[in-house]
């Protein structure tokens, strides 16, 4: 598996509050990093590649800094913004212009100088008069001639487009479009995180014992097997009822919840070492409602409780189609496995099946099963893919219910190899007797 990582990187660094994401998010062209009115709101790199004018470059967004960290995250928080100061082609390195110059300030502009990366020097919210009160300590600083910007405001960012181009080769290098996109999603503190960095080999995500560690959605892409696989690192799911209305972490729950829109495979990550909870029942009725297609990662199985795996399999029925991978991040074991399985089932959530496997399928429904005399299924087809749809045409289509509709899906996945793993849409349709 090679990481899709050698885009000539332009990394965001700076002491948190200063509107790093803010500056982010204009570069991008939407609000990929969360923004609010809170400190530290990014805790892990926040990656995405883009075209700018032209050139394929990779935008990574960096945590805040900590002069005195005062736990194990904010200490991951400085090894990632150090990690990504060290691969950067280009220090985008950001400062309050309202504010004076402070301690945390200048040890990332001491870390910048060190790495002896090429650096610019932004000072943000240079909207009004107040940064010109702070010239002075601005050049003090001695990180080059400073670019004033408003991120709030929209304002400066031709001149910083323009310094970044040219500090920034062509690399020749393309962005790749991704095939497969895959959210990793589950309750906090199961080990998404560490599987991200499992599956990619690369510390993108911020791992801790502390639970509710990652608050963006993270994303990273590699090539597995001639296949370009997007993976994206969601923020823990907890119950509505302890998450306060407004905070961050409801910010995470929406984006968190949009991943799984946006995605093909939802891989819904549970503790092996504990019993299936109801959030974790909740979350895989998520990934149902919207019809993605799940695959089951039993995290943490070398320290498995005893029948987990049938437990599992219990508790979580109405996915009883989906794949379900014993797999532990922390030791690297079976990773291969869950990665053959993202390809099979991919390739049945996107499979066309002829008409003529349908059509004899749904005659041998029609034919073993006890449906209603009233009942005739003239014909079925497939219809869309992600997931497959299946329409069929009866003559009384109230007749053709829910249950029996469960039915038939089981029955189209025992016989056509295609939809073995994948939630399957089933529609029905009225058509007279000719």
């Amino acid at each position: 598996m090679k990481s899709n990582l050698n885009l000539p990187a332009v990394v965001i660094a700076g002491k948190k509050n200063v509107g790093k994401s803010s500056i982010f998010n204009k570069l991008v062209g939407f609000r990929r990093s969360l923004v609010a009115d809170y400190e530290g709101l990014t805790r892990d790199p926040v990656i995405s590649d883009i075209n700018l004018e032209g050139k394929n470059i990779r935008i990574v967004d960096l945590p805040g800094y900590f002069v005195d960290p005062a736990d194990d995250i904010e200490k991951s928080m400085n090894d990632a913004l150090k990690h990504w100061i060290a691969m950067a082609s280009l220090v985008i390195f950001v400062i309050d212009g309202r504010s004076n110059i402070t301690e945390e300030d200048e040890e990332v502009a001491d870390i910048i100088r060190k790495s002896g990366k090429e650096c610019l020097l932004i000072v943000n919210k240079a909207e009004g008069e107040a940064y010109k009160k702070n010239l002075d300590e601005i050049y003090s600083i001695s990180m080059g001639d400073p670019i004033f910007v408003s991120a709030e405001h929209n304002i400066g960012f031709e001149t910083l487009i323009d310094a970044v181009l040219k500090r920034i080769p062509d690399s020749g290098q393309n962005i790749t479009e991704t095939t497969v996109r895959v959210s990793i999603v589950g309750r906090p503190n199961v080990g998404k995180s560490s599987l991200l960095n499992a599956l990619i080999n690369e510390s993108l995500s911020i791992v801790t014992d502390i639970p509710g560690t990652t608050r963006d959605t993270i994303d990273a892409s590699f090539n597995y097997k001639g296949r370009e696989i997007l993976f994206i690192d969601t923020a823990g799911l907890r119950r509505r009822s302890h998450v306060e209305k407004g905070t961050v972490e409801s910010f995470s729950g929406a984006r968190t919840i949009r991943a799984i829109m946006n995605s093909d495979i939802s891989l819904l990550v549970v503790d092996a070492s504990e019993k299936i909870s109801d959030q974790d029942k909740k979350i895989a009725s998520m990934i149902l409602k919207y019809s993605k297609a799940p695959i089951v990662v039993l995290n943490k199985w070398d320290i498995a409780k005893a029948g987990i795996l049938d437990e599992a399999q219990k508790a979580l029925f109405f996915i009883s189609y989906s794949p379900f991978v014993p797999l532990s991040a922390a030791e690297k074991w079976n990773i291969d496995d869950l990665m053959k399985e993202i390809v099979d089932v991919y390739d049945g959530y996107t499979s066309n099946v002829q008409t003529s496997k349908i059509a004899n399928a749904t005659s041998r429904f029609s034919a073993e099963h006890s449906i209603s005399s009233k009942l005739k299924l003239f014909y079925a087809t497939q219809t869309g893919t992600s997931p497959p749809t299946i329409s069929v045409f009866v003559n009384f289509p109230e007749l053709f219910d829910d249950s029996m509709k469960r039915s038939y899906e089981n029955f189209l996945r025992k016989q056509i190899d295609n939809f073995a793993k994948t939630p399957l849409k089933i529609t029905v349709r009225a058509r007279r007797e000719s």
